[in-house]
């Protein structure tokens, strides 16, 4: 299948929804598809819940008709506000009066803040083609490797999300913490957007996976765009500038490896959306054109909870930024002469600094889950700055990087020469940004606390990084374009400009990047991980779950890639994921299963052999099966591994894979 119609469908529906939403609400937003995805989020969360109140199954059709109601909603109440602030002008006695009013009422109901770039439609569709195109290339290059879009992704956390579409698109429940209750046994708080949107598309699970995987991928260049748009100051160049950063975003490889490689993709929705938070955060306490009205500063916030709703990590990246802006406004009111005021932000972001510590000390302890890289932290360092993952396929090479932080460097100095707030707060978030990712190396209790929140990996500190550097690099781009007389001032401008360009073209097409780890998680697995399914076990699987009666119920070792028989094969396994056993029932069996019809077995092992009810078990003798490639987590289903072979009866094998009909003894 070719992978152009199953991505785009992802990108529509990733889009689609929260920019209809925009339009109706009629928000003014530069580039309003970069942050179409933030609201997708919201409408995504609120139909969900919705759905599960009334009793609505969650499909593309329900789906569809929910978003179209509320867009109509929306659009009705904005007009319905709009004939009110009309009728209240035409009683005003006072002209001048009433022109003022309704400068200011036409503001302050608008969910954004007035756009700083006053573009013409043309601008304006030609930078959104721009960003759109960047981000096609990103997915173009990416899927370069994969084998197709029906493609396997080996990862451990891929397995875990087919499941959950899967479990969605069954059961029908979208909402927040029930969608997922028969993974974890209970109702239980989980980011399921990706999931939710995942479980719509018309599309087997592992495309419709592959595709929206994607999709997101594309997502992230007009998202740093409309970051940029949303932020930067009023000139003539900026279409340019924000053009450029869409293109800029593509070099960066953190999250295409998170994406690709790692299977982590909640949280690669959540960086989609964490370039308009940030620029949400940063509009709430711009003063350039007054402060923003309740309306504006609604639809901001709710920017930010999408964001948080998207993947909460995201959202302590966004609070750095929002602390650190609080800081550098308070540094330059002290400099201004307003030092009391001054001062009370200053210490305000500090004091929150050390609540941020001290509350991810105590309560988010248990999220350090990232082992530390063997290298060195001057090697580490390196890799960072330079944004190349911890895998060793990847190189971490120095020119894709370089022009934008030369352009960076000189973006940084501009604004602190100008006393620009923005500026100083890009620059200390880039620093932060690089102390967080050194802090992933340092095995002591505060360097821990930094980064509890990101679970310890330095790849989900990476897009923190990744939205500052673009903005600086903007910031000197514009430096450079203004810079000397009329007649010398296209030079540096243009050969920077230039630099970027070529740089982002040459990188989009060298093997080494993109395109290799678009094959590392799905076709080139011995240069990165062993596959926890090979192409031979994925077909076995899907025709022995064809030829399953109704009512089977599959047990095995889930390393050995048996959640394949639910999200693929639609036949119910009593571990459909490769998380550990998460009920005391499917503990007890996972443990103890082997030990059914003798005289060790317990009457708790018996009632949960009989409340899951397993009817078949799957078994991988082969050099991928998930005691040879991960022994350690393997041992907790060690009661399915000492199964013994009188209590089976083969139903089909194939090589080292065999299905056989299981008698519980109980």
């Amino acid at each position: 299948m070719s992978s152009v119609l199953p991505v785009l469908c992802g990108a529509v529906l990733l889009g689609a929804p929260g920019y209809l939403m925009l339009c109706a609400l009629d928000v003014r937003l530069c580039l309003r598809w970069g942050w179409a995805p933030a609201v997708t989020v919201l409408l995504t969360v609120v139909l969900g819940a919705l759905f599960r109140v009334l009793g609505i199954r969650w499909t593309l059709l329900s789906a569809v008709i929910g978003i179209v109601l509320l867009v109509a909603l929306a659009a009705v109440v904005r007009l319905a506000l709009q004939r009110r602030t009309a009728r209240r002008l035409t009683t005003s006695t006072s002209t001048s009066t009433s022109t003022s009013t309704s400068t200011s009422t036409s503001t302050s109901t608008r969910a954004g803040v007035p756009a700083p770039q006053d573009w013409s439609r043309g601008t304006a569709a030609a930078v959104t083609g721009a960003s759109i195109l960047s981000g096609a290339l990103v997915a173009a290059s990416a899927a370069r490797r994969m084998g197709g879009i029906s493609t396997l992704n080996g990862s451990f956390d891929s397995f875990f999300h087919l499941s959950a579409a899967a479990f969605i698109r069954e059961r029908g429940d979208a909402s927040f913490t029930t969608a997922l209750s028969d993974i974890y046994g209970e109702p239980t708080f989980y980011p399921v957007v990706f999931d939710d949107l995942v479980a719509i598309l018309p599309f087997d699970v592992i495309t419709a996976a592959n595709a929206m995987m994607l999709a997101m991928l594309a997502a992230i260049p007009p998202a740093v765009a409309a970051m940029v748009a949303g932020v930067s100051r009023p000139a003539r160049s900026a279409p340019l500038l924000v053009a450029l950063s869409a293109g800029a975003a593509t070099l960066f490889l953190s999250t295409p490896a998170m994406a690709l490689v790692m299977g982590l993709w909640p949280i690669v929705l959540g960086v989609v959306c964490l370039a308009p938070a940030i620029a949400a955060v940063l509009m709430l306490t711009d003063r350039r054109h007054g402060a923003p009205g309740v309306g504006t500063a609604a639809g901001l916030v709710l920017i930010v909870i999408g964001t948080a709703l998207a993947h909460p990590s995201v959202l302590f990246s966004v609070a750095v930024v929002a602390g650190l802006r609080l800081l550098a406004g308070g540094i330059e009111r002290m400099l201004g002469g307003g030092r009391l005021r001054g001062l009370i932000e200053v210490c305000a972001a500090l004091a929150a600094a050390v609540l941020f510590v001290a509350g991810s000390h105590v309560l988010l302890s248990g999220m350090a889950l990232t082992k530390p890289s063997l290298d060195g932290v001057g090697s580490v360092l390196g890799e960072i700055l330079l944004d190349s993952p911890r895998i060793p396929a990847v190189p971490a090479l120095l020119w894709p990087m370089a022009a934008l932080w030369i352009l960076a460097m000189i973006g940084a100095a501009a604004a602190v020469r100008s006393r620009e707030v923005l500026g100083a707060t890009a620059a200390l978030g880039l620093l932060a940004s690089l102390m967080l990712g050194v802090a992933t190396q340092i095995d002591h209790p505060l360097a821990v606390a930094l980064v509890n929140p990101w679970y310890g990996a330095r790849e989900r500190i990476a897009p923190l990084m990744m939205c500052m550097l673009v903005l600086l690099m903007a910031r000197g781009l514009l430096a450079l374009l203004e810079s000397g007389g009329r007649r010398r001032r296209s030079l540096p401008g243009a050969l920077a400009v230039g630099a970027v360009v070529v740089t982002v073209l040459i990188a989009l097409v060298t093997p080494q990047r993109l395109p290799l780890m678009g094959s590392l998680a799905y076709t080139a697995y011995g240069v990165q991980l062993t596959p926890y399914v090979t192409s031979e076990e994925r077909s076995f699987i899907e025709r022995t779950a064809q030829e399953l009666p109704e009512g089977s119920v599959v047990l095995a070792d889930p390393l050995d890639g048996a959640t394949l028989y639910w999200s693929v094969g639609g036949v119910e396994t009593v571990f459909p994921t490769m998380s550990r056993p998460l009920t005391r029932e499917k503990t007890l069996i996972a443990h103890y299963a082997h030990r059914a019809g003798t005289d060790e077995a317990s009457v708790e092992l018996c009632r949960a052999l009989e409340s899951v009810g397993p009817t078949h078990l799957y078994r991988d003798t082969s050099e991928a099966s998930g005691q040879r490639i991960n022994p350690e987590d393997s041992e907790r289903w060690r009661g399915v591994h000492d199964i013994p072979e009188s209590r089976l009866t083969l139903v089909d094998a194939s090589g080292p894979y065999a299905l056989y009909e299981l008698d519980p003894a109980c």
